[in-house]
């Protein structure tokens, strides 16, 4: 995942002085053998974002959208249960791989440093209905995702966020860095329609 930070990290600083101001959706995306980009298309609700890719290797483009200021970095876990999207599969297109997923910084031990993310993908919601539909971290089947890396052998699975946050009430989520924001990622091939996307954003000046 280490490539989705040093993509927003770049795509921050480079929008800052209009994200700033009004905190608009900001898209980003490319790839990782240097072959076709995925792109991301904002819309009036959202964005589309494609990581259909013809190489010989089609699982190694990515697109993504985030808010470059969120009210979450720094809360305690609880605090993510406000994120949220719609998304819709184009024709052809089957979630697959943990994709489309939201991605959030974890920071296990309050010193403001991400050790990991957290994941929740459209596959382990909305009860096997991974194609078309809203994922939420308040939606009790929503599973996730999370290997510590102080025990990289045994990740972890739980049956929600609310369980997660439970189980970790001293965790909090990770503000170290300018991209330490929650993201939502296509990183499989398909295409994708997200809307209504709430990643704890703050207002904006």
């Amino acid at each position: 995942m280490s490539v989705f930070a040093l993509v927003l990290s770049a795509a921050l600083l480079g929008n800052g002085g209009t994200a700033v101001a009004a905190n608009p959706l900001l898209c980003f995306s490319g790839t990782t053998d240097g072959g076709a980009n995925g792109t991301c298309t904002l819309t009036a609700t959202g964005a589309i974002l494609n990581a259909i890719d013809g190489d010989a290797n089609p699982d190694n483009n990515y697109a993504g959208v985030y808010y470059a200021q969120s009210t979450l970095p720094g809360e305690p876990l609880a605090a993510a249960s406000v994120i949220s999207f719609t998304y819709a599969a184009a024709a052809g297109t089957t979630a697959s791989g943990g994709s489309p997923r939201v991605s959030i910084g974890i920071d296990e031990n309050g010193n403001g440093t991400r050790e990991a993310y957290a994941f929740v993908d459209t596959l382990g919601c909305n009860n096997g209905s991974p194609n078309n539909g809203t994922l939420s971290f308040s939606d009790l089947t929503c599973t996730v995702s999370y290997t510590s890396p102080s025990d990289p052998l045994h990740p972890e699975s739980w049956v929600n966020w609310a369980a997660f946050a439970a189980a970790h009430p001293t965790w909090r989520i990770s503000e170290n860095t300018v991209n330490d924001v929650p993201f939502v990622v296509v990183d499989q091939p398909g295409l994708w329609t997200v809307s209504n996307v709430q990643l704890g954003q703050a207002a904006g000046d």
